[in-house]
This record gives C-alpha cells, structure tokens and sequence, in this order.
C-alpha cells in the first residue's frame, strides 16, 4: 500500500537553499534548508527524489531531519557511498514531515560524475556563438523551472485530494462512532428502566403478600383472643357453681337417727 502525500498548508514550509544544478557521485553532498516557522519533530526526514515520483515511497535515499536553531539554516550530509550515477536522470531534495506531509520541494539537479556546477547543462552546447549558448542557457533554464512547476502542481493536486478523502473518511468515521456510542448508552438506560420497573413490579407484589399476611394474622390473633375469652368465661363460671354446692351442703343439720324402738 502506497504511502499518501498530504500536505497541511497551501505554503511549503522549508526552503532549500544553496542547491547546485549538478553534484558528483563521488563526494557527499551537502543539502541545507531554511525553516520557515517551523519547527523540527520526531521522524522529520530530508529526502532525494528522482523526478516523477507520485509516492513517498519512491525515495532515493533519506537523512533524518536535525535542527540546528542558526537563524533557521539547517543541513543533512548525503554520503557518496548511497548516491546514485545517473548522470541522464533528474533529482529533487524533499523535505517530509513525521506525518508524511511535504514541507519543501528543491529544484531540480544532477548527481555524476563531473564537477559541480552551479549552471545546468544538459548538454555541452557548441562553442560557434556566446549568444545562442546564452539564450540555450536560459531556455533550460526556464524548461527546468517548468518541470519543477509541474513536478509541485502534481503533488498539490494529489496532496489535496488525499487530504480532502482522508478528512472526509475521517469525519464519517467519527460520525458512525458517536452514532453507535449512542445507541449503545441508548440501550443500557433503556435495559437499566426495564430492570428497575420489573424489580418494581416484584416489591409490589411482595408487599402485597406482606399485607395479606398480616391480616390473616390480625384475624387468627383476634379469633384466639374471642376464643380464649370464651373459655376463661366458660370456666370461671364453673368454678362459681361448684363453689356454692360446697356451701349449701355445708350448712345443713344433721338429721337425728331415726328411733327404731319397739315396746
């Protein structure tokens, strides 16, 4: 999967400065930039890339990024062992943010094996006349600074739709997250209800239950009472009776035996 260039401004951040139209193969080059209210992170990197490249994959080679706080000049050292001889072939320093945004774009220039030149040439033009060299010079020139336009209106075209689709994902997504955040909240409260409505329900009935038992208790009380002051009357009334027998047999005389003599 292709890493996707994004770009965060509509204004590059860092500027290269100082860059050659032609650098040996065989010595280490130099690549300074500016930084233009900017400041360095983790995972900065500065990059060479061949001319036509549409991902950030398509890198050369790549030092990390260093800051070295000198009025906003920094610089990276690109070994000669890693460089490229392709003398026929475009190059362009990049500087890459830790979240893979483009902060710079350089010019383009050459890495072989001749000296470096400040003047790109493409070819050595013939000698016959200084003007039509000059004029060649320039429309070089101006063919490179072409190039360059169209190599960056490219990478701002594809820059902003990847940003334009990346925030576009990442509002639906965000979107469908509250969604379903709600629902789930939803659905708990709703649950939480139905649990408090049906333990509701179950208290209603138990109380009702207490309620008729202790009325059956009223009652089965109040019949014990009714009948256990039946008995205590029943039997204190026993007990009066019998206790006036014993008087009345108590008080009578004793009957005189009866003569039974016969003359």
């Amino acid at each position: 999967m292709e890493t996707k260039i994004a770009l965060m401004s509509d204004q590059l951040t860092v500027r290269f400065v100082e860059v050659l139209e032609r650098y040996p193969y065989n010595e280490d080059i130099e690549c300074r930039y500016m930084l233009n209210n900017y400041k360095v992170q983790d995972g900065d990197r500065v990059a060479i890339f061949k001319m036509g490249w549409k991902s950030l994959r398509n890198y050369v080679l790549f030092e990390w990024a260093v800051d070295s706080s000198l009025a906003n000049l920094s610089s990276v050292i690109f070994s000669k062992y890693d460089l490229p001889n392709s003398p026929n072939d475009l190059y362009q320093f990049c500087y890459i943010s830790g979240e893979n945004v483009v902060q710079g774009i350089s010019t383009p220039f050459q890495i072989s094996g001749d000296e470096p030149k400040s003047t790109f040439k493409l070819s050595s033009p013939p000698k016959k006349d200084e003007k039509n060299l000059h004029l060649r010079q320039l429309l070089t020139l101006k063919d490179q600074e072409i190039l360059r336009l169209k190599e960056e209106n490219a990478i701002l075209r594809e820059s902003l739709k990847s940003m334009v689709e990346q925030r576009r994902c990442q509002r639906t997504k965000n979107y469908d997250d509250d969604i379903n955040e709600l629902k789930d909240v939803t659905k708990k409260l709703k649950d939480a209800i139905l649990g408090q409505q049906v333990e509701m329900e179950s208290l209603k009935i138990e109380i009702k239950k207490d309620r008729a038992s202790q009325k059956n208790l009223m009652l089965e009380k109040i019949l014990a009472e009714k009948k256990f002051d039946a008995i205590s009357r029943k039997s204190e009334s026993s007990n009066i009776k019998r206790l006036n027998f014993d008087f009345d047999i108590g008080n009578l005389e004793s009957v005189p035996p009866f003569p039974f003599n016969c003359s």
